[in-house]
């Protein structure tokens, strides 16, 4: 009886770790993949359920990819449509995991556990490229997952002839609330849907459960995928919420519409199993009731989408915020896939380019109008980016802690150069301020010469900025010219500018105290312009993964 109990505990351990090891393998070997994927991610709600499918295949698990689309919710990544998308998507590339179990019992793969994980340790030990390293991760994991299957096979006898444990299946597991109940737990708790379809293949081929019997506990596998996407939501915006609620509804919605045809689906899968693999396995069946459950599940809901999110967003209401809120578009619940960490962290930066480009803007229109009516929007506004930036930098030391990839590991500090930068930017502008708020207060004037040349510094700047926040959407060289050139022509600018408000002073059109203001005001605007310059250089090293010497 011990040993038994070691090997349904020690065998399910080592499924689940096999299953979580193989996906963490795939997914740092795909982050590439995965980051054009979700760069590629439009309003189109096909692309996102084919995206779903295809990210689900490479990290091979729903929950992850849902509690994902959370995060891509939560940061702004992607719409509330989208996320829905990818969730239809994610609930059919799963599925691919219990087919490949299916198959290995049938190919007797599971002998093979050991020699499997080997050459997995062999490639994730000694090699030096971090590709091969993440492929015997992977590899490791598909050994883990087979010798946990082979460890839970080698209970099956005693399971076999135990009568109380064939009662059990028997009289409970056989009525399809009870099993679908048993499937939400049993996932919920795992938290792997792969998982616990191994252990149904594994009783049905005991013959302690029937195939609808067998159905009944994956509709209830399906549900459970959705309890962590929930939990993981709680402290999310609107949208996340509903995505978490969307993937649940979408699981139990499916399970009801098919909960009064379970023995015709039960007899459709065993005609369709012998037609298309000419076998009546029920590990096989199991296998492809969980693979075409989903596909048609997905078939019904993909058409009437817009009706469904309309329902989530009647169930799941917003609440009127209480003050002023800014979208954040950086989330704890992407750092375990850089590749979405980092897509985010990219929007943050654009925000924070877009506040300094309005503060500044603020700072100048003051100085113009000889005037204080933007302070406070200012100060407010170097607030929000000061925050971003200790919120980035502490975001890309715990990005930085996980696994990345070594293009990943160049674009981690480049953020960080890029979140001081931005930072560096916003003092400057607030020094500026400051410097209007002496003038003010000291009733020193600007002649219209000098007004009209720090206008022009302004449009400058802001074109500029303008151009970096494309180059850190899409870097061209055409565009990171163009930003060097003017940069250059700040410098020719604020030394032309200085020299003529030297004549004014010498000709007894400003004071000295004005002079001062002035030129300290010009020598800001082009500090800004220089680290504008830099953050495009970042563009076109450091953040696009490259390393700059």
């Amino acid at each position: 009886m011990s040993d038994f109990l070691f090997g349904i505990f020690g065998g399910t351990a080592l499924l689940m770790y096999g299953v979580d090891m193989m996906g963490e393998g795939l997914e740092h070997l795909s982050g590439g993949v995965m980051k054009k994927a979700l760069q590629k991610l439009t309003g189109k709600l096909w692309k996102a359920f084919l995206a779903g499918i295809f990210l689900t295949a490479l990290v091979q698990s729903s929950t992850a990819i849902s509690v994902l689309s959370v995060g891509f919710v939560n940061s702004g990544i992607i719409e509330l449509t989208q996320a829905i998308g990818i969730i239809y998507g994610a609930n059919i590339g799963t599925t691919i995991t219990a087919q490949f179990m299916a198959l290995s019992f049938s190919f007797k793969l599971t002998a093979f556990a050991l020699p499997i994980i080997a050459l997995g340790f062999v490639l994730k030990i000694f090699s030096r490229k971090l590709q091969l390293q993440n492929v015997g991760h992977a590899i490791m994991g598909i050994g883990f997952m087979l010798l946990g299957l082979t460890i839970l096979n080698s209970g099956i006898p005693y399971m076999e002839q135990n009568e109380t444990i064939r009662y059990f299946f028997q009289k409970y597991a056989s009525n399809t609330f009870i099993g679908i109940f048993l499937g939400i737990v049993t996932t919920a708790l795992v938290h792997s849907s792969a998982a616990t379809v191994g252990i149904v293949m594994l009783l049905g081929n005991a013959g302690l459960l029937t195939l609808p019997a067998a159905i009944a506990l994956m509709f209830g596998d399906n549900i459970g995928t959705s309890v962590t996407a929930l939990l993981a939501s709680v402290n999310g915006n609107i949208n996340a919420k509903r995505t978490a609620w969307g993937h649940a509804l979408h699981n139990v919605i499916g399970v009801l519409i098919f909960l009064p045809f379970v023995g015709i689906f039960s007899d459709f899968i065993q005609s369709f199993t012998m037609m298309i693999q000419g076998s009546n396995n029920i590990q096989l069946q199991i296998a492809n009731s969980h693979t075409i459950f989903n596909i048609m599940v997905a078939l019904i809901f993909l058409p009437l989408n817009n009706y469904f999110v309309s329902l989530l967003k009647t169930i799941v209401k917003e609440k009127k915020p209480s003050g002023i809120t800014e979208e954040v578009y950086i989330d704890k619940l992407l750092l375990d896939t850089p590749a979405a960490a980092i897509e985010g962290s990219m929007k943050e930066i654009l925000r924070a380019m877009d506040t300094n480009r309005e503060m500044l803007g603020a700072a100048v229109d003051s100085v113009i109008g000889n005037n204080l009516d933007n302070r406070d929007a200012v100060y407010d506004r170097e607030k929000s980016v000061s925050c971003i930036h200790k919120d980035l930098t502490d975001y890309m030391v715990e990005l930085s802690r996980r696994g990345v990839s070594q293009s990943d590991s160049i674009v981690i500090p480049g953020i960080i150069k890029c979140a001081n930068y931005l930072e560096r930017i916003a003092d400057h502008t607030i020094t500026t301020m400051k410097l209007q708020e002496k003038r003010y207060n000291g009733g020193l004037d600007f002649t219209d010469e000098a007004l009209g040349e720090l206008e022009q510094l302004n449009v400058e700047l802001s074109s500029m900025s303008k151009l970096v926040s494309e180059n850190i959407t899409g870097f061209t060289e055409e565009r990171h010219s163009k930003i060097k050139q003017m940069d250059e022509n700040m410098d020719i600018l604020t030394a032309k500018y200085s020299e003529a408000h030297v004549k004014r002073l010498e000709d007894g059109k400003c004071t000295i105290e004005e002079s001062l203001v002035y030129l300290d005001i010009i020598t800001n605007l082009e500090r800004i312009a220089n680290y504008l310059y830099k953050i495009s250089r970042l563009c076109r090293y450091e953040l696009q993964g490259i390393s700059f010497v």
